[in-house]
């Protein structure tokens, strides 16, 4: 459809992953050579504007990342300096709510992903460059909708797997770490080893009768 070869369009793709991770990139401008051997623009001034919006969204999830693990590590030390169960509890109530946000997200995209593709390019660009052609487009035509779909249910699915993971180990460490409860009075008449090796005597709570005499 595309009237491209394959081993072009390869080419193009690593092209474009350079362009959307580079911290420095101008204006995307890829040339092919089509099936007649001619040397054409791979992408229509629309699509290449379109790519400078997505290279901009990239870039501020890249950041976002960035500042959320670093964040997280920041209250990860704070937490375990101050009780690693706490720790583990916000790792077990961090992995219970990734899952039932991810599994209500996958829910909603199986069931009509078209629409739920559509709003979120509604949300995330603030022009209509994205509405493309896939008679005529060579970006629709090398990324569509279906591809689109298996990769999101790549990462929806690894990240539930991850997610539960942390929560099986933080429950696990919660369960199996669990304090074991003394009673006061076994604390107050326990005997306590002194220096040289010698035991304490056996301490006795104390009886108010003998202040008042």
């Amino acid at each position: 459809m595309s009237g491209i070869p394959e081993s072009e369009l390869l080419r193009a793709n690593g092209e474009i992953r350079d362009y959307l991770t580079a911290e420095q990139a101008g204006e995307l401008a890829i040339k092919v050579q089509d099936d007649r051997g001619a040397t054409v623009p791979l992408f229509s001034a629309r699509e290449t504007a379109h790519m400078a919006d997505v290279r901009a969204l990239v870039q501020m999830l890249f950041t976002v990342q960035i500042a959320s693990v670093l964040a997280v590590l920041t209250l990860a030390v704070m937490i375990v300096i101050w009780s690693p169960r706490a720790l583990a509890t916000a790792a077990l109530c961090g992995a219970l709510l990734t899952g039932v946000l991810l599994g209500t997200a996958g829910v909603v995209a199986a069931s009509g992903f078209d629409s739920a593709w559509t709003e979120f390019h509604v949300v995330a660009f603030s022009n209509e460059l994205w509405q493309l052609d896939p008679s005529r487009d060579h970006l629709i035509q090398m990324y569509p909708e279906a591809f689109w779909l298996e990769i999101t249910t790549l990462i929806v699915t690894a990240t539930l797997l991850e997610a539960a993971l942390i929560g099986a180990a933080a429950g696990a460490y919660l369960l199996l770490g669990r304090p074991q409860h003394v009673p006061l009075r076994t604390l107050l008449t326990q005997e306590v080893a002194g220096p040289a090796g010698h035991s304490r005597p056996k301490l006795t709570a104390p009886n108010p009768r003998h202040y008042f005499r």
